[in-house]
């Protein structure tokens, strides 16, 4: 693809389009006041009708969420951090309104790249010769691009951990979550403190990523060659039942997230069937709440469209009388105007009240 001079945006001669930023809460109005528009507004949608009642509902049920006392799970999927959503993320997890997280692999690596100095460019997505870009060393995510050479050097720094991580690890197997809570630590200590990885680390919240292979670290181990420590995914699971079983029914009781759908959104779900099972008795043990932001359609079958409020209810993942949502919109639409309304409502400083206790518990869990 040519660059094109006068592209708008102010985009250099050779570059291939204008800048795509990252997205954050605005934590004062143009004024240098606070500025609460956003919150009043999606509590006034809760009255109104079709997507917009259901993203006022959402706002209304995250808050009950973050003033309450249940474990908060978030699933991430989708290719959030590719269009700038992460940094989002990693302020939801300072707050505390993220006790665990679980999260594709390319959401826990793709959002090395701006740290690491690469730039995402916006392109008109309807208007674009993908050949060019291939010719010209650009991947395309839709309507933004970001170098081939910046994604693969991603990849190659991914592998550096693999090489670290053999020779720090005195064990030849370690479950998935250590994996990536080391990764954390890894990419903290140089300097990528803003990563999701990282950030977890600090706030010692647990990150699954179980289908780690179907992103960038696949690459990482490939380069790497280290065949020890083994990461053990099922181990994950044991551990995941072992916090959803103290947290479910009759504990503080679980809430969850889905921001997408995929694999996290399985892996969350599919706790509350298994912490049936392993207590050996016929009671479901379902999330308390639930909330889901897709696009994805119900009636072709997919887990990503299974209504909240609906389907799972009839497998025990979700309780009937649960406070449950599904948002059918886009997520770069929904989620930085629930942020926004959150940071609205509860101010720039605030730290959720549940989250110290739950921290300190998950700590003794993960230890055990």
């Amino acid at each position: 693809m040519t660059a094109d001079s006068t592209k708008p945006g102010g985009a250099r001669s050779d570059e291939p389009g204008p800048l795509r930023l990252p997205m954050r809460p605005v934590a004062d109005g143009a004024d240098g006041h606070r500025c609460r528009s956003v919150s009043r507004l999606l509590s006034r949608m809760r009255e109104s009708a079709f997507q917009g009642r259901q993203l006022g509902q959402a706002f209304d049920v995250w808050q009950r969420m973050i003033d309450g006392g249940s474990l908060v799970c978030v699933g991430l999927a989708g290719s959030l951090s590719s269009a700038g959503m992460s940094p989002l993320i990693t302020w939801l997890v300072e707050r505390g309104y993220i006790d665990v997280l679980v999260s594709t692999s390319a959401n826990v690596t793709e959002d090395l790249l701006e740290q690491r100095g690469a730039r995402f460019y916006r392109i008109d997505p309807e208007h674009v010769d993908d050949a060019s870009l291939c010719r010209d060393g650009l991947y395309r995510f839709y309507d933004h691009v970001v170098r081939a050479a910046d994604y693969d050097r991603m990849e190659d720094f991914t592998g550096e951990f693999f090489k670290h991580l053999a020779g720090a690890s005195p064990r030849p197997v370690v479950p998935g979550v250590q994996f990536m809570y080391e990764f954390g630590r890894w990419l903290d200590a140089r300097g990528l403190a803003g990563a999701i990885a990282a950030t977890c680390y600090r706030q010692a919240v647990p990150l699954f990523v179980p289908a780690a292979p179907d992103g960038p670290l696949a690459e990482g181990y490939r380069t790497a060659r280290q065949a020890e420590p083994v990461v053990d995914f099922f181990k994950d699971y044991d551990i995941a039942l072992g916090i959803m079983n103290r947290y479910m029914s009759p504990g503080p009781g679980t809430s969850a997230i889905f921001l997408g759908g995929g694999v996290p959104k399985d892996f969350i779900q599919i706790t509350a069937t298994s912490v049936r099972a392993l207590r050996g008795h016929a009671e479901p043990s379902p999330h308390i709440a639930a909330i889901q932001i897709t696009t994805d359609n119900t009636v072709f079958g997919g887990l990503g469209g299974a209504g909240v409020g609906t389907e799972s209810i009839s497998w025990g993942k979700e309780a009937p009388s649960g406070a449950n949502v599904m948002v059918f919109a886009d997520l770069t639409i929904a989620l930085p105007i629930l942020c926004q309304g959150l940071l609205e409502h509860y101010g720039p400083e605030h730290l959720r009240a549940a989250r110290p206790g739950i921290a300190a518990d998950l700590r003794r869990l993960l230890e055990a």
